[in-house]
């Protein structure tokens, strides 16, 4: 693919996917300049190495998306690729499943390694049918052999929708060859994979040392393998390895790596809950990097943030602890169990991560929550006061296998409101204000004994209670209120 050509031809996905494949790019060391307006990428790029594609031709590519059969996107992604690929670059092309059903050695190089025929190639693709099963860890060995044989640096594509169904384990083939000096890149592209599938198929990105690109359409597959191809075959010695746990095993979590000075994102994965992956390994190259990871199927606050710099090619290891921490919630009013409903905030958000009742009872008061490490703020509403009286605790902090103890004593006192005239029940509205107008209390005086008179439990203070008869006059007094009584406030009506 020249570079030229790659560019200045007009294509609107590969526009699309610029900015990432230059901040990818980025990571490898691959630009080398800019010029004419336009980034250009280094000499090294899609040409100095021999290319490996390893394409799913198994049954599962009878699927659809949008209407479509998967294999007829990918051959139609593949014919695209082919026709820009540049003149002499040497190609193989490894199919699996296209032969016969259940037959883990339906393995061909239905195009032997050797300089591009872009005819010759895209007639073959268009040839394959998907049929039998995915035997990916055979298929990578077939391109394992090759890279060998010659002897050259290679890049090594798989394509695929879908795990190993033949016993063999793609990423500890990589890793031993990787081991034994074979001169490769694998970049692994899920096409349409379930999610549950996907840890393995990372984990041989990882142990290849290349990326694992997911593309759930077209589009996305085109830009996958834009982005694969145009990688280099040699990947930066920096590491970045996270590894992270939730009360001792394995969790799940999503890392983005972020190229400090421009902010692009430069790398990421997941390190799913397994050996293969967790840590999870993400080449760099030297520069300084902000780094979020995301804990995948918890609830609280779920995020962490660091900066790291990597230098002459070096390693920095984080081991993230998201092991639970516990919040004790208790509340009273005037000293005795009282009904609270709470609710845990991630810091300076309102991002809820927790919430709860503490009831009256002992035995969920105070209430014990179990919560990932971090910053809350904890909000209690007292539901037994009028206008749902709220006290928060902000910050708090959660630390792995500590508890957190907040307690708080909502004092109130009892406002008992009646409206009179000539000793007979009368309508009318009741609220209780703070002399600076805060609203703390409101009801219906109706002319029966069930509303009339109204009762509300307050917070202790001075007030003003203002009554509005239905279709008359209105009128106030004031109130004061003291911890655990009871103030009555009679309205006589002229």
């Amino acid at each position: 693919m020249s570079r030229t050509h790659w560019f200045d031809r007009p294509n609107p996905i590969r526009w699309r996917l610029l900015p990432t494949l230059l901040a990818l790019a980025l990571i490898f060391g691959a630009i080398s300049s800019v010029s004419a307006g336009k980034p250009s990428l280094g000499a090294s790029v899609g040409g100095s190495s021999d290319l490996l594609l390893v394409l799913d031709a198994s049954g599962s590519m009878w699927g659809q998306i949008q209407g479509e059969n998967k294999i007829v996107i990918a051959r139609r992604v593949l014919g695209d690729l082919i026709g820009e690929l540049e003149e002499g670059r040497n190609v193989a092309l490894i199919a699996y499943g296209h032969r016969s059903e259940g037959d883990c050695n339906d393995i061909e190089t239905v195009a032997p390694l050797g300089p591009l025929d872009r005819a010759g190639l895209t007639k073959t693709i268009e040839g394959l049918n998907p049929k039998g099963k995915t035997p990916i860890t055979a298929a990578l060995q077939d391109a394992v052999d090759l890279a060998k044989a010659s002897g050259r640096k290679s890049t090594v594509i798989l394509v695929s929708d879908g795990i190993e169904t033949c016993g063999g384990d793609p990423c500890a083939l990589v890793s031993n060859a990787k081991a034994a000096g074979v001169d490769f890149v694998l970049h692994v592209i899920g096409f349409d994979v379930d999610e549950e599938d996907v840890s393995s198929l990372e984990c041989a990105a990882q142990a290849g040392g290349g990326l694992y690109l997911s593309a759930e359409n077209a589009a996305e597959l085109s830009g996958a393998m834009e982005t694969a191809v145009a990688l280099p075959a040699e990947t930066p010695t920096g590491r970045l390895v996270v590894g992270a746990k939730l009360n001792g095993e394995l969790l799940d979590v999503a890392i983005q790596v972020f190229e400090r000075s421009s902010r692009n994102k430069v790398g990421g994965g997941r390190t799913y809950r397994s050996p293969d992956t967790n840590p999870r390994q993400i080449p760099l190259a030297d520069g300084e990097y902000d780094v979020t990871i995301l804990a995948l199927g918890l609830e609280g606050n779920l995020r962490k943030q660091f900066g790291i710099e990597i230098r002459n090619g070096s390693t920095v290891e984080k081991q993230l602890d998201f092991s639970n921490g516990t919040i004790s919630i208790g509340a009273t009013r005037n000293g005795q169990l009282s009904d609270v409903r709470f609710e845990v905030f991630v810091h300076g958000t309102k991002e809820v991560a927790a919430k709860g009742r503490t009831y009256r009872e002992s035995a969920t008061n105070p209430n014990t929550i179990t919560i990932t490490p971090g910053e809350y703020d904890v909000e209690l509403t007292a539901i037994e006061m009028s206008d749902n009286v709220t006290h928060r605790f902000r910050p708090i902090t959660v630390e792995p296998g500590k508890t957190v103890t907040l307690s708080h004593d909502f004092a109130s006192g009892e406002a008992v409101v009646k409206v009179v005239r000539q000793g007979a029940l009368v309508d009318a509205t009741v609220r209780i204000t703070t002399f600076d107008g805060t609203e703390v209390g409101k009801g219906r005086a109706r002319p029966n004994p069930d509303s009339n008179p109204q009762h509300f439990d307050i917070p202790p203070g001075s007030y003003l209670v203002k009554i509005q008869v239905i279709g008359g006059d209105r009128f106030e007094q004031d109130l004061e209120i003291r911890a655990g009584e009871r103030t009555s406030a009679t309205f006589e009506i002229p």
